[in-house]
């Protein structure tokens, strides 16, 4: 198993590939080989442009040295969470790594997502329930029941007014935050819910399943959601990038997809990873696509023309976050290590 210094180096790539220029300045080794039609639908020569010159690393958090669940930021950029396997819950002020507080929990935290004005943290847990909470007072707001079994994903609307969750119960439910009213129920999954998101202008919902399907619901239209096909085992996340005209989704088919929202045609897929990927996010502006993986190593991708920009070998990360801002970049690993990265941008 790595050491938590070794995986600090490897965490140091992971920001310095997001945040340094792309034009060959790169003083580390990349080792992707150069990609392969199969890689992509795309093999042109990457134009992303990057106004970073270098990152460094602001904290190195320790939870309980069981694997890290979920992480998320808040909204604004100035607030961490962490869960962990035993049930340990943290929480930081992501700049000065300041504990804010610290829990320890008789079940699981499958997902913890901030509302976007960062007031209320939701959590879905294995007991099925879901408890809302008033980030400034600490305080339970409510709890919301009615899925029958372990709560594995949520997501706020952009509005903040509606919650999505996502159970092994293969259902989908909508909540109302502010009376915690049951909405609906979307059904229609033929396996257990490992993932759900909202779409950045709240018309529609995405979400995995165990059977390795994907579908989009129009919630103009809930009754008939669109199938995207593709992947062959179990779905770990799903992400809407932040213009919403693609989603993207990583696998334990050791795939990672994106989809064009529009016509549900794969625009790239890729296929570097040797193990199940673990966690995919979208920088801020949409042009890179982050992937970790069981394969301890971390992806950037550029999302414009699929080209596999950097492989880094580290550790197992589980979870990722980047910040709204472009600021942040978190990981937390099987370790029970959080680590927290800051760009140069002004």
């Amino acid at each position: 198993m790595n050491s938590p210094s070794y995986f600090a180096q490897a965490t140091a790539l992971i920001a310095i590939a997001i945040l340094l220029p792309l034009s060959g300045c790169n003083p580390f080794q990349n080792t992707s080989e150069a990609p392969k039609p199969e890689e992509s639908s795309s093999v042109t020569v990457p134009t992303t442009p990057n106004p970073w010159e270098e990152a460094q690393l602001l904290h190195n958090l320790a939870t309980d040295s069981t694997p890290i669940i979920a992480i998320t930021i808040s909204p604004d950029g100035k607030t961490l969470v962490a869960s962990s396997f035993s049930g340990q819950v943290k929480i930081w002020e992501l700049e000065s790594a300041e504990l804010i507080l610290e829990t320890k929990l008789d079940t699981e935290i499958r997902s913890i997502r901030f509302s976007p004005d960062s007031k209320i943290i939701a959590s879905g847990d294995t007991r099925r329930n879901i408890n809302l909470y008033d980030f400034a007072t600490r305080n339970l707001l409510r709890t919301l029941t009615g899925h029958q079994s372990v709560v594995e994903s949520l997501d706020f609307s952009p509005d903040g007014q509606t919650l999505v969750s996502g159970s092994w119960d293969q259902t989908l439910k909508l909540w109302n935050v502010d009376s915690g009213q049951l909405l609906q129920t979307l059904e229609g999954n033929q396996d257990m819910v490992s993932t759900v998101a909202f779409s950045p202008d709240g018309k529609y919902i995405v979400n995995g399943a165990f059977d390795g399907s994907i579908k989009l619901w129009d919630l103009s239209a809930p009754e008939s959601p669109r199938a995207f096909a593709g992947h062959f085992d179990p779905i770990q996340k799903v992400r809407f990038s932040p213009n919403g005209d693609l989603v993207a989704s990583c696998s334990s088919d050791n795939t990672v997809k994106i989809w064009e929202v529009s016509s549900g045609r794969i625009v790239h897929a890729f296929t570097a990873h040797g193990d199940v990927v673990t966690d995919i996010a979208f920088s801020a502006d949409g042009k890179i696509l982050v992937s970790t993986s069981r394969d301890q190593t971390i992806k950037i991708w550029d999302v414009a023309t699929g080209q596999l920009l950097e492989s880094i070998s580290g550790n197992f990360v589980k979870a990722l976050a980047i910040s709204s801002d472009n600021q942040f970049v978190v990981t937390g690993d099987q370790d029970g290590q959080v680590q927290v990265w800051q760009s140069s941008i002004d």
